[in-house]
């Protein structure tokens, strides 16, 4: 078991790089059925596919993060991983999209806000980004409102663009830039 290497904290979270020894991890949240749902997704992501996709964000350019509750410690005696985090960012425009996923672990804590908020920190902090951008299915109103506190805000929706639950909906697109954080 690798120990968790930490880029940003705040005293409860705090984001890290991927791993590898945490792929069966990230495999387990990805074909979670409340994260496909929230995906849009139908079928189960494969282990190798993971196993390849994880090789390419650890060495690519993107910001592609393991969020960790500091207040809970794994079997190792490490922060407890509860999620992922994502910045795909457009370095030219100093733009991102962000992406982020809570495992069982990390849901209905209360903690999809300040893992984005400090994701958000990063973003403008130290990526030196000037504008991140998200697209989420309107049904999931607890990311929508999670995203809300973090300092997004909705900036329009694509039509009918995504399935929730074999059904067609709309994505909210939401965006914060770094004076948005000042009100948030």
């Amino acid at each position: 078991m690798t120990h968790a290497e930490i880029v940003r904290a705040t005293e409860s979270l705090a984001i890290g790089p991927r791993r590898h020894d945490l792929l069966d991890t990230y495999l387990r949240w990805t074909n979670d059925p409340v994260v496909m749902r929230g995906n849009g997704r139908f079928e189960p992501e494969e282990r190798e596919v993971l196993r390849a996709a994880l090789d390419v964000m650890i060495a690519g350019p993107n910001a592609h993060f393991t969020v960790y509750d500091r207040l809970r410690t794994d079997p190792h005696g490490g922060p407890l991983p509860i999620g992922t985090a994502t910045l795909s960012i457009d370095h030219p425009v100093a733009a991102a999209e962000f992406f982020i996923t809570l495992g069982d672990e990390g849901r209905g804590r209360g903690l999809a806000t300040p893992a984005t908020r400090l994701v958000l920190d990063f973003a403008f902090e130290e990526a030196g980004l000037e504008n991140v951008f998200l697209a989420v299915l309107e049904p999931n109103v607890a990311a929508i409102r999670a995203y809300t506190r973090a300092g997004f805000q909705r900036i329009g929706h694509r039509r009918r663009s995504a399935l929730w639950a074999g059904s067609r909906v709309d994505e909210v697109l939401m965006d914060a830039i770094p004076m948005s954080l000042e009100t948030a």
